[in-house]
């Protein structure tokens, strides 16, 4: 049934412990041997939608690579105390970047 509707896989796990509270409902009766509770997991293919997704999650989150990158090199040439100078900049307060930044 599953796999008529799409789903490629799909894994079924009945929950045991279930039995000693069914067999409270109706006790007597049995029912604990025919009723059971269970997990079902199922798994579709991913659709276009699911594939564009995620595509532009990991898109966003290269850019935010990048831009904390790019703030990290940006906080030593501005957040450095006035003393310690980083080995990538020229002395003195104008702070201007040699050719390796």
């Amino acid at each position: 049934m599953l796999r008529d509707v799409g789903f490629v896989s799909s894994e079924i796990n009945i929950k045991e412990q279930s039995r000693e509270y069914i067999k409270h409902w109706m006790p007597g009766s049995g029912a604990e041997d025919y009723v059971v509770a269970a997990e079902v997991i199922a798994h579709k293919p991913g659709t276009l939608v699911s594939t564009f997704s995620k595509a532009l999650r990991r898109v966003g989150e290269l850019a935010y690579a990048v831009w904390l990158a790019q703030a990290k090199h940006h906080a030593m040439h501005t957040d450095a105390d006035a003393v310690v100078e980083p080995d990538c900049c020229a002395p003195g307060p104008a702070k201007k970047p040699l050719p390796k930044c």
